[in-house]
């Protein structure tokens, strides 16, 4: 068996540095035009090359000299010279100072995006001096602590150190898969031995653990702490993102160590150290320890049919992501493969209907603190929306894989660059790094506007299997709600819930871990263009203060079992959401609707605009009565022939009687013939919240489907983990993602834990678990009883793996060669592994 990685890395077009600029990630010469016409699927993935090369060239830095490249090894600090440990965009190591450990360097992601550099730009002058300089920071490199703390922690919490090491383990595993052969030889070993087997978790109270070898006991845990002066009697969990990433690491490096662990005896393998490498095999169920396969199975499944717990994580999402990317790409097993990417899936297609132009404001657990959750003296959300302090952090990420960049076409606040993401960043590179491309059905939800017509429900779940898995993280009652149009997305803001980490002593109690509401939202598609006396002033949408928001921020969850609690009741519940509607109490009106901030009545917003290029535009009604609103929306971009006269005339004749009653029941007729039934309340009459909205009940009108929504259906008893017309899951563990407008189910189905199954919109079927895939090693010498067809314990021929694939299944080939000849007798795929292979 090899030593070096099953795997080949794609290399990509070459690029024209003279294309991009340093100083920003700039797409000015490969962006979808703002309105690109027809399918636009095929233009942004011919650019993704391009759009992957301005995130390296923006990350690799000045290329001066071979003397003075811009591109340092170690941190420098030109104001402050003495060892501060803070991080160094131009440099490859990172120092970490601690008190009770020597300081050390780690890798940083630079050094990722400095591997690839030549991969995009082969004739760039001097380049050929950057790829030793990471064998050269690997040598000075040492590993870190993964996890939540780092080595200075006490029994009761204080003296604390931030670990995080395996947050830079998973930048590690692609320069060890993807880059392998181009590093030195000593830098191989030490890379993949040392800073990727030798990461360890140091946890209080508890023994330390590494990112190699078996899966521990504990493995939930970040340690134990005294209470009431006993010690070690209340646990502290390890975070969500933390269990993934760890996981991760440990899993992809055993695949790595396990060929190097294998010992030889008289031309017979000895297996006795190599099994606590063997992913499959290293379990001690007896001893409550699953093997690494099965303990990366068992969250990722746990993903698939509830979503996270810590769900729409402000900074978290990109950590978790990077984990699941890595393990799509290098995974050699076919069912975390393909079970990673069915997650990875069914998460583009949940920030496709919850993002409009790459923007979101949707409800998020961790972390509910400063910059995160800022707001103006009433309450309402004031944070960017996009690349910057407190905006969701999957924009540029999505902008990268799935390349629509309206967002950035205009300089707004922060951004002084049309076409660019203004602050560079070495990480986000890892997103073109790995293997995972967006479905066709979901790429379309984000690059053909017409195509963006959904009304959508995500319901998690709380019970007795969420509150305990993965590591001891509560799940929540939680629903996001969105109303997607091509102009506009209407989100509703969920409700707050209690603590993710039910830990001991202050660790999981801290105001970060609860889940926090946010209002709803009218967003509008690209900027504003409002109708101006004849003309039109475009405006760029870029803050949340920008959007019209009903309803409060909330961070006060009502009671639920198993988490401490804040109060006997809840703040605000936002969810009164449904097609082109809004409801709620109290509302933000920014500048450009020109509609006054006081006063009763029925108040229009015409933001159809005359400019014939700016395509997306929207008339609204505005309903008010005290703190109680409604508003209605309506897509002219979709509907032009409408005028606003003839909106305003079927509002004012659908407009209410009598205003709704606090936690009464209420009915509004939309323009379509929808018939919503919906309830506001402010002096805690429902849900033991003291403020909120909700959609009791719709009658669909009869006319259109595409207007009225009518298949995304009514809300359920008991609702539902996904409801809607884009994504359903029709029993547990199985989601399917729809394109209405194309007429494709893309489905997941993972409903039996052993045998994963997806079936893509051309009706395309990828099977993994029990025999769909199998492995064959030409030089392998194992007793014939152990041998299985996994990576770890191959068939030496390819007759024996025939015999036991599966139709329709896999062949996986080892590099070698062979004399053998067999006749097919099933439908097969042989594919050669990381290297040639000769039949």
């Amino acid at each position: 068996m090899d030593t070096r990685p099953y795997y080949q890395r794609r290399l990509p077009s070459p690029q024209d540095p003279k294309s991009f600029e340093m100083d920003r990630i700039d797409f000015s010469q490969c962006h979808l035009p703002p309105y690109p016409p027809g399918d636009a699927r095929q233009l942004a993935n011919s650019l993704f090359d391009s759009r992957a090369a301005a995130v390296v060239y923006a990350a690799g830095g000045y290329l001066g000299t071979s003397t003075d490249p811009g591109v340092y090894l170690e941190p420098r600090n030109k104001n402050n010279p003495g060892p501060t440990g803070a991080y160094d965009k131009n440099a490859l190591l990172e120092s970490k100072i601690y008190t009770s450990a020597p300081t050390i360097l780690i890798p940083t992601p630079k050094c990722l995006a400095v591997m690839a550099y030549v991969d995009y730009f082969p004739g760039a002058p001097n380049a050929d001096y950057l790829r030793p300089m990471v064998s050269d920071a690997i040598m000075l490199a040492s590993p870190g602590w993964c996890g939540t703390f780092g080595p200075d922690v006490s029994w009761d919490g204080k003296q604390k150190t931030e670990g995080n090491y395996d947050m830079t383990q998973m930048f590690l595993i692609p320069l060890a898969y993807a880059y392998y052969d181009l590093l030195r030889p000593e830098a191989q070993e030490k890379l993949i031995t040392s800073l990727l087997a030798s990461g360890s978790m140091h946890r209080i109270a508890l023994d330390d653990t590494f990112t190699s070898g078996p899966v521990p006991n504990d493995w939930s845990r970040a340690g134990q702490i005294e209470l009431a002066g006993v010690k070690g009697v209340a646990d502290v969990p390890e975070t969500e993102n933390h269990v993934l990433m760890i996981a991760t690491a440990r899993y992809l490096t055993n695949q790595l160590l396990y060929p190097r662990k294998l010992g030889t005896d008289s031309g017979i393998l000895r297996m006795s150290q190599s099994i606590l490498y063997d992913n499959r095999r290293n379990g001690d169920p007896g001893n409550s320890q699953p093997s690494c396969m099965d303990q990366v199975l068992d969250l990722l499944r746990h993903y698939l049919r509830n979503d996270f717990a810590e769900y729409n994580a402000k900074d978290y999402q990109e950590e978790t992501r990077r984990a699941l990317l890595n393990l799509y790409s290098y995974a050699y097993d076919a069912e975390v493969r393909l079970a990673a990417g069915m997650v990875l899936d069914y998460i583009s297609a949940h920030i496709a209907i919850s993002s409009c132009d790459l923007r979101r404001l949707v409800p998020f657990r961790r972390r509910d603190e400063g910059k995160y959750v800022k707001q103006d003296p009433v309450g309402f959300s004031n944070i960017p929306l996009v690349n910057g302090n407190g905006a969701d952090p999957m924009a540029e990420h999505f902008a990268v894989l799935a390349g629509n960049t309206r967002v950035f076409a205009e300089p707004w606040d922060i951004r002084i660059w049309k076409w660019a993401i203004s602050q560079p960043s070495n990480e986000l590179f890892h997103e073109a790094a790995c293997d995972y491309r967006l479905p066709p059905s979901v790429h379309d939800l984000f690059v053909n506007d017409l195509h963006r017509r959904f009304y959508q429900r995500l319901h998690r779940k709380t019970g007795d299997e969420w509150m305990s898995f993965p590591g001891q993280q509560y799940n929540t009652d939680n629903v996001e709600m969105y109303s997607g149009s091509p102009s506009y997305l209407i989100s509703a803001g969920g409700r707050p819930a209690t603590w993710v980490i039910p830990g001991a002593y202050s660790f999981g109690y801290q105001h970060q871990n609860l889940g926090v509401a946010v209002p709803i939202t009218f967003m509008p598609a690209g900027g504003i263009g409002v109708n101006d006396g004849g003309a039109t002033v475009y405006l760029p949408i870029s803050e949340s203060r920008d959007l019209i928001q009903i309803m409060h921020l909330s961070d006060a969850p009502a009671p639920e079992s198993g988490g401490k609690q804040a109060a006997p009741h809840g703040g605000t519940e936002n969810y009164g959401v449904a097609p082109d509607f809004a409801c709620g109490v109290d509302i933000h009106l920014p500048n450009w609707t020109r509609v006054p901030g006081f006063g009763d009545g029925l108040f229009w917003v015409n933001g159809k605009p005359n400019d014939p290029s700016e395509l997306a535009g929207f008339y609204l009604a505005i309903h008010r009565w005290g703190k109680f609103v409604v508003l209605e929306a309506f897509d002219t971009w979709r509907y032009p022939a409408v005028s606003f006269d003839d909106f305003k005339a079927i509002v004012k004749a659908n407009s209410p009687v009598t205003p709704p009653v606090s936690g009464g029941e209420a009915v509004y007729t939309t323009f379509f013939g929808n018939r919503i039934h919906y309830v506001i309340w402010q002096n805690l009459e429902r849900d033991n919240h003291q403020v909120g909205s909700r959609i009791l009940n719709i009658e669909y009108g009869s006319g259109d489907p595409a207007a009225t929504l009518v298949d995304a259906g009514n809300p359920s008893d008991p609702l539902p983990f996904l409801s809607g017309n884009i994504m359903t899951s029709p029993r547990d563990g199985v989601v399917e993602i729809r394109n209405p407008s194309l007429g494709t189910t893309l489905t997941l189905d993972w409903g039996d834990e052993h045998h994963l199954v997806r079936t893509s919109e051309d009706g395309e079927v990828q099977h993994a678990g029990g025999n769909f895939e199998v492995w064959v090693d030409f030089g392998w010498q194992e007793d014939p009883a152990e041998i299985d067809g996994s990576f770890c314990h191959p068939f030496n021929t390819l007759a024996a793996a025939l015999n036991a694939v599966s139709d329709g299944g896999a062949i996986r080939i080892m590099r070698g060669t062979t004399t053998e000849r067999l006749t097919i007798h099933k439908r097969v795929k042989l594919i050669a592994v990381g290297g040639t292979v000769t039949l």
